[in-house]
């Protein structure tokens, strides 16, 4: 049974944030795997941003393809400690692993966070994906980070809707009508062959 997402579900909402100051710019990496088929609306970086904005980037992690991106100020829309910019939705195929990075510019004034301790942490992460860990680099462009890392410092989210699975088309309910017949019609031609030859 596919699980109800509302319209833009939050992806990651993790508990026990502790700020963190004096880290290096540099891409903050959470990688998940979506276990059902998902369209990425917004993406988003931890409140609060840099006037100057963050850049925040969709990636698929197989090709390390950019598959969106969107910079995320202080006039971003708020929800809980994330702010958010819409992007042109994104499909996310389930089982299949990407990631979302978002670039840390302590020369801006932001404030990182990270999540418990290098043992115990909670991504929060929503019902229709899985948080596979997290990466870092400490470049100063937005890029796929590839160093791990624990405790999780969190930087990148993203808000999604499900998609919804395809109605079957009429073509196919008449093919599965025909076939469910099949028997019926091989049954009905032995009767007429006996008949003739009684």
């Amino acid at each position: 049974m596919l699980s109800v997402a509302q319209a833009d579900t939050i992806a990651f909402s993790p508990t026990d944030l502790s700020s963190i100051s004096g880290e290096p710019a540099g891409n903050d990496g959470l990688f998940f795997t979506p276990t059902t088929t998902i369209s990425v609306t917004a993406l988003g970086y931890v409140d609060p941003a840099s006037s100057a904005g963050n850049a925040v980037g969709l990636y698929d992690v197989s090709t390390s393809t950019l598959l969106a991106s969107a910079t995320i100020t202080s006039s971003s829309t708020a929800s809980a400690f994330f702010l958010y910019e819409p992007i042109t939705p994104v499909t996310l195929t389930a089982g299949d692993e990407y990631v979302v990075a978002g670039l840390f510019t302590p020369d801006t004034g932001d404030i990182g966070y990270n999540v418990g301790t290098s043992t115990a942490y909670n991504m929060g992460a929503a019902p229709d994906i899985t948080f596979d860990g997290y990466k870092y680099n400490d470049n100063s462009t937005l890029e796929l980070p590839t160093t791990s890392y624990s405790p999780p410092i969190v930087g990148p989210n993203f808000q999604y809707d499900v998609v919804p699975a395809p109605e079957p088309t009429t073509m196919t309910i008449i093919i599965a009508g025909a076939l469910l017949l099949l028997p019926f019609k091989a049954g009905a031609l032995r009767m007429l062959r006996q008949n003739r030859t009684a």
